[in-house]
């Protein structure tokens, strides 16, 4: 979908350097800073980014779960 949007000169103008800065272009800038936008919007803030929101994992990776029989057992004091 295409969208036109109209900036100010100065918000343009470090739009353009934050770009060239980072080696973007500036509808991918814009495009990660409104789905960050509406990712806080939709999960309350703070909210997490998007790249923690779609990350899968490691596929070959034991859960965490598979190690709870290694755990030691609680000591009867906890505070010793």
């Amino acid at each position: 979908m295409n969208v036109n949007l109209y900036l100010d000169d100065q918000t343009a103008k470090e739009l353009d350097r934050t770009a060239k800065r980072l080696g973007k272009t500036r509808s991918g800038l814009i495009r990660k800073a409104l789905r960050e936008w509406l990712d806080k919007q939709r999960l309350g803030s703070p909210g997490w980014p998007s790249p923690i929101l779609e990350r899968h994992g490691v596929p070959d990776t034991p859960s965490f779960e598979s190690y709870r029989g290694e755990l030691l057992p609680p000591r009867e004091d906890a505070l010793s």
